[in-house]
């Protein structure tokens, strides 16, 4: 009987799958890779998010890689929404009248500034009963200008041209 895909492509390669999830590979990327089809692939983890024995080997291999990347990329969220200070060093390496090569180093403390859009999604994700990104309209009271901007319709609208007949 001939071997599966899983038993010839993906079993073999694990440790593989495993270190392109980490590194943030989605699953089509790893099928790609592995010259699978990705409908082939996404079947096998959902078969064993199912609770297929063939199959949790990969669904639990590539969920926790998973979990590392998500992980990795929630800090640097988290980071760049507080903002941070980082030490630059550049080297570089000239010559001197003598002939002589001097290596300058050069040292920078540099700050980022928190990023608001960063803060705002982290925000709206993690404390949506709090912060919301789109809020809650208020009904405008007794034409106190609160509410909604209306625009004018298309036929209000003067047309191109300098206006009628023209």
């Amino acid at each position: 009987m001939a071997k599966s895909k899983y038993e010839t492509h993906v079993l073999p390669n694990l440790e593989k799958i495993t270190a392109w999830a980490e590194a943030g590979a989605t699953i089509k990327e790893i099928a790609g890779k592995l010259k699978i089809a990705y409908s082939t692939l996404r079947k096998y983890v959902d078969l064993g998010q199912d609770g297929d024995e063939r199959y949790m080997a990969l669904s639990e291999a590539f969920t926790r890689a998973c979990e590392v990347a998500d992980d990795q990329v929630e800090a640097a969220l988290f980071k760049r929404a507080c903002g941070f200070e980082y030490t630059e060093t550049k080297r570089e390496q000239k010559v001197d009248r003598f002939g002589n090569i001097v290596e300058l180093v050069t040292t920078t403390n540099k700050v980022i500034p928190p990023d608001p859009t960063s803060a705002m999604f982290w925000l709206t994700n993690r404390q949506p009963g709090k912060w919301s990104y789109k809020p809650q309209e208020e009904p405008e009271k007794d034409g106190d200008g609160s509410g909604v901007v209306m625009l004018p319709a298309v036929a209000d609208m003067p047309q191109e041209g300098g206006g009628e007949g023209g």
